[in-house]
């Protein structure tokens, strides 16, 4: 964990803690099926942290299921999270898929418009 300082007109970053992934137990995301940036880590103890956005939580609980994934193999749980932004290989997750999230996005409203223009007759 870091702390941001801002010295005159330069920031700079101080490591407040580490962490190591190996003792890393879960992270609990709180609330699935809100836009909530808050998050709990739990090692030797609990930690409440906050992202700076939802998404950027999302993209850390992702890059430490991938790290985990690739180094250390353990069941690290995760658990309050919404799955279909968690997977990667899901269509929602941001990982440069906008473009397509926004072309089906379009495709639903230009289908809504084509309805609510068809004749009731």
């Amino acid at each position: 964990m870091v702390k941001h300082l801002q010295v005159d007109r330069e920031e700079k970053y101080e490591i407040v803690e580490k962490w190591f992934l190996k003792d890393l137990e879960m992270i609990d995301g709180k609330e699935a099926d809100t836009d909530n940036p808050c998050f709990d880590m739990h090692f030797h103890q609990v930690y409440s942290l906050a992202a700076h956005s939802c998404a950027s939580k999302y993209t850390f609980a992702r890059t430490l299921s991938k790290l985990n994934a690739r180094y250390l193999q353990k069941d690290l749980k995760i658990v309050n999270f919404d799955d279909t932004y968690l997977n990667d290989d899901s269509i929602w997750s941001s990982n440069n898929r906008d473009c397509l999230v926004l072309m089906r996005i379009c495709f639903y409203a230009f289908s809504l418009l084509c309805l609510s223009l068809w004749p009731l007759s």
